[in-house]
C-alpha cells in the first residue's frame, strides 16, 4: 500500500516549508508528494526548488480554484491512498503516514482512514476528537476534518473528484457522497493527523449559504433545518441575547 500526498499552493512562502519538512520527516517512506501551485510569484517556488529531491511531481500554473488544482494532484497521482496535505498545514507527527498505512494494510476492505485534528489558533493549539461512527445526523450537523481523511483512489475516481461548482465547500460534498451514497467502510484512529491553521480560505469566509446548497442534494428539508439551521440559529441567538443583558456581577 503506497500513498500520494497532494499539496496545492498559492504564494505559500510563508508557510509552505513546514508543509513540505513535515512530509520528509516520516518514518514511512513509501510515498510520493504531488505539488500543484497556481502560479505563485511571492517565493515559493524558489523554496519548491530547495526541496525538489523529495518532490514527485510539480507543476506551477494558473487554476481554476482550490477543487480544480486538488483533481490535477489525482489525475498526476500514482498511489494506492490519497491524502491532501494544505500548503499551511503539516503533520502532527513523523509517524501518521506509519500508522494509517499500517490501518489500510490490517483491513484491506478499508476505502477511508481518518482521524483527530489539531487547530493552529495562534495562541493555543485545540485537538477536535472526531466520532468514532459516522451517521445522517452528525454528518448534517457537522462534517470530518478533510484534512484528516486519508482515502484509496477509487473513491475520487466513483466521484469523478471534487466538484469544481463550489468554490469552499467541495470537500463536504465528497464526504458526503463518499459516506452517504457509497457506504464506504471507514476506521477511526484515534490519534492526532495533522495541525490545520486557522487563516486559511475555509475560516475566513462565510461557506453556510455554499454548504446549504450542497446538503440540498443530500438530505431532506426536515434534516437540514433540524440537525443544522435550528442548532446554528439557538447559538446565535444565545450569544446576541449574552450580548444585549450582560451576566450580573456578584460582590
Amino acid at each position: 500500500m503506497n500513498l500520494s500526498i497532494i499539496t496545492i499552493s498559492l504564494n505559500s512562502a510563508s508557510v509552505i516549508e513546514k508543509a513540505i519538512t513535515s512530509v520528509r520527516s516520516q518514518s514511512c517512506r513509501d510515498t510520493e508528494h504531488i505539488i500543484i501551485d497556481g502560479g505563485s510569484t511571492d517565493g515559493t517556488l524558489d523554496i519548491l526548488d530547495r526541496y525538489a529531491d523529495g518532490i514527485s511531481y510539480f507543476i506551477s500554473e494558473r487554476d481554476a480554484g482550490i477543487y480544480n488544482a486538488m483533481n490535477k494532484g489525482i489525475k498526476v497521482s500514482t498511489g494506492d491512498v490519497l491524502f491532501f496535505l494544505n500548503s499551511d498545514d503539516y503533520f502532527a507527527d513523523d509517524k501518521v503516514v506509519e500508522d494509517v498505512l499500517q490501518g489500510f494494510n490490517k483491513q484491506p476492505e478499508l476505502d477511508v482512514v481518518f482521524g483527530n485534528q489539531i487547530f493552529d489558533c495562534s495562541t493555543k493549539m485545540i485537538v477536535k476528537d472526531q466520532s468514532f461512527h459516522i451517521s445522517r445526523n452528525q454528518l448534517a450537523r457537522i462534517t470530518i476534518q478533510h484534512q484528516t481523511i486519508f482515502a484509496k483512489k477509487h473513491l475520487f475516481e466513483l466521484t469523478n473528484g471534487f466538484s469544481e461548482a463550489y468554490r469552499i465547500v467541495s470537500d463536504y460534498d465528497w464526504i458526503l457522497k463518499v459516506f452517504l451514497v457509497f457506504n464506504c467502510n471507514y476506521l477511526h484512529l484515534n490519534r492526532n493527523i495533522s495541525v490545520m491553521s486557522t487563516k486559511g480560505l475555509s475560516w475566513t469566509s462565510n461557506y453556510e449559504r455554499e454548504r446549504l446548497r450542497v446538503m440540498k442534494n443530500y438530505f431532506t428539508n426536515y434534516e437540514i433545518l433540524r440537525y443544522r439551521i435550528i442548532p446554528r440559529n439557538s447559538v446565535s441567538v444565545k450569544n446576541w441575547f449574552n450580548r444585549l443583558i450582560p451576566h450580573p456581577t456578584f460582590h
